[in-house]
């Protein structure tokens, strides 16, 4: 439950061992490389590979997912010459599937603007124009007709058009074509029935295209290795333009974890290589890579959401854990509300292939939902209503009654934040005293009995206590030799007692989110209690359920989200505002993930 102790290697050798070594290094992926000159752009030619690579497998993906039971079996052969093949092809389908969209709107704006001729052969009006008989429809809208001159006209018509507020007119005149103060509608070239037929043969062409790329999303799994391949490729392209040296000798150099070295130094033995070996320099950072328990583990991409830690830091996920599972369960507050959770959890876990941060985070939900459960069963609530009141049992069995008695609540919440904040600045002071900055601990041990001096002085009237307290943040939080700055800074820090004790009050959004979300779904069922009793039991309770799955679906949704966000403000902002600096790299080993 730390940072990994990281080593920095330094490896020279000659430039024909520079791309072995890449191979080896990309091989067994120990080695965060750190490019010793600024690296150009990535080669063209394997970008724009990529580029389309990525494109076709967006596209496999969406028609895989609008195929889904139908989707075909996934090919067991995985090759790099069976993804190049269905690239290829895919590239053509989208190709073709762009043109015939392209071409589609085309023919249905067409389409469109000749619909009010009807469907007959535009030759028959050039037969008619010959004979001195001129036909043309205009359009416009219903309550324009009245405001044309249509006087001139020897036969006229109106057409519905079927669009809103919109109408044809079909005007006839003799030797000379009509005109009613307003443009034709174009002369049609063709009939609509050619442009529909059109239209078909684009949508035909379309759906037997989709067709093919959906027995294409077959060979997903080896497009997707090709695409890793690719990755593989333009990363090893990018270390090794980072490389140092000259046209003799190269030089990289790298973060690797303490532990892998003896690993690292095996797998490059025998190539002719000169590898040094050094901690890290008070000025360098190197990148974080953390390592915890199995259930810690789950919080991690909460901190990862946020900001790492930097390399001389103590890993605070182990103190995030527990803090966040008790405040999320307050948050939400209701025994019932957590035993959906959980389930929901468990049946993601166990129906989807999750992987990765997304799996992290569901069993990390999954955890808060068991911490719900807990912190629901002490307090006292399922689903709105008080299990003690129900099962006929003693109200004591709940550690307080969360919404009869909630000004215990309160006193909990804040006494939370005491003891979270208390531990922010317990890490501090350890952190300075491994550190040797004896002046800033006295400062921060000032900080540490703040809230045991108030305690002490609102108790029993030792007031002496808390002004020593004080004393020793003024003299000793802003270390310096001059005392004006020395004092000025203690001054400012006395200042930031008040911040600190509006900190303690931050975390009454505990209370009031878990009060909240008690009250509502208590009203849930009061609300379907009466329509049962307004309504007559047989009437009453089928829409009874129906108001309690809403309401309940409605305030679990709102109280799940609050229950995440003011919760992880309160890590993020009170509690690690004292102790916490971060701004770390996370460790990003050069490896392969083609095969992964």
């Amino acid at each position: 439950m730390a940072i990994v102790k990281m080593k920095r290697v330094d490896i020279v050798g000659p430039v024909d061992a520079g791309r072995p070594l890449l191979q080896t290094l990309q091989e067994i992926a120990v080695l965060d490389p750190v490019a010793l000159k600024d690296v150009e752009e990535a080669p063209a030619e394997l970008t724009a590979k990529r580029m389309n690579v990525q494109r076709v497998l967006t596209a496999l993906e969406q028609r895989r997912k609008e195929l889904k039971k139908e989707a075909p079996e996934m090919s067991v052969r995985v090759d790099n010459h069976t993804a190049i093949a269905t690239v290829e092809r895919a590239d053509k389908l989208l190709s073709r599937r762009s043109e015939m969209d392209s071409r589609l709107s085309q023919l249905t704006k067409e389409h469109s603007q000749l619909e009010p001729w009807g469907d007959f052969d535009p030759a028959e009006l050039l037969a008619l124009a010959d004979k001195g008989t001129y036909l043309q429809v205009f359009v416009t809208t219903a309550d324009k007709v009245e405001e044309l001159d249509l006087s001139g006209l020897r036969w006229h018509v109106q057409i519905p058009l079927g669009k809103a507020k919109q109408v044809g007119i079909a005007a006839l005149t003799l030797d000379e074509a009509p005109q009613i103060g307003i443009d034709p509608t174009p002369l049609p070239d063709r009939s609509l029935s050619a442009i529909k037929a059109e239209i078909d043969e684009c949508e035909a062409q379309n759906a037997k295209d989709a067709d093919e790329m959906g027995r294409l999303t077959a060979n997903l799994l080896s497009v997707k290795r090709y695409d890793a391949h690719l990755q593989d490729r333009l990363r090893f392209a990018e270390v090794h333009a980072g490389f140092g040296g000259d046209d003799e000798l190269f030089a990289m150099t790298g973060w690797c974890p303490v532990n892998r070295v003896d690993e690292l130094q095996q797998a490059i033995k025998g190539q002719p290589l000169a590898v040094m070996l050094d901690d890290p320099a008070d000025d360098e950072e190197p990148p974080i890579k953390l390592r915890n328990i199995a259930l810690v583990r789950q919080f991690q991409p909460l901190l990862g959401a946020f900001n790492l830690p930097n390399y001389r830091e103590y890993d605070p996920t182990l103190f995030i854990a527990p803090f966040m599972g008790i405040f999320f369960g307050f948050c939400l507050g209701d025994m019932g509300y957590g035993v959906v959770l959980t389930i929901v959890t468990l049946l993601a876990l166990n129906r989807f292939e999750l992987k990765g941060d997304a799996k992290l985070a569901v069993q990390w939900l999954f955890i808060l939902g068991v911490c719900t459960v807990v912190v629901g069963g002490l307090t006292g609530n399922v689903f709105g209503v008080q299990y003690y009141n129900a099962l006929g049992l003693s109200p004591d069995l709940a550690l307080f009654r969360l919404t009869e008695d909630p000004k215990i609540f309160f006193y909990v919440s804040l006494g939370m934040g005491v003891v979270q904040l208390t531990l922010g600045l317990l890490i501090k002071w350890w952190a300075q005293m491994r550190q040797g900055k004896w002046q800033a601990l006295l400062g921060t041990t000032g900080w540490v009995l703040v809230f045991p001096s108030i305690y002490v002085g609102v108790t029993y009237s030792i007031w002496w206590a808390f002004v020593a307290v004080l004393a020793a943040i003024l003299v000793f939080a802003a270390p310096s030799p001059s005392v004006v700055r020395r004092l000025g800074g203690g001054a400012w820090a006395l200042y930031n007692v008040i911040g600190l004790v509006g900190d303690v009050v931050s975390y009454a959004r505990i209370f009031g989110l878990g009060l909240s979300s008690g009250i509502i779904a208590a009203v849930v069922n009061t609300i379907a209690l009466s329509i049962v009793e307004g309504v007559g039991p047989i009437a009453g309770w089928p829409i009874a359920i129906v108001v309690m799955l809403i309401g309940h679906t409605f305030n679990f949704v709102m109280a799940m989200i609050g229950s995440v966000v003011h919760p992880a403000r309160l890590q993020f902002l009170e509690f690690f505002g004292k102790f916490f600096e971060g701004g770390g790299r996370a460790y990003a080993p050069f490896g392969k993930l083609e095969g992964k």
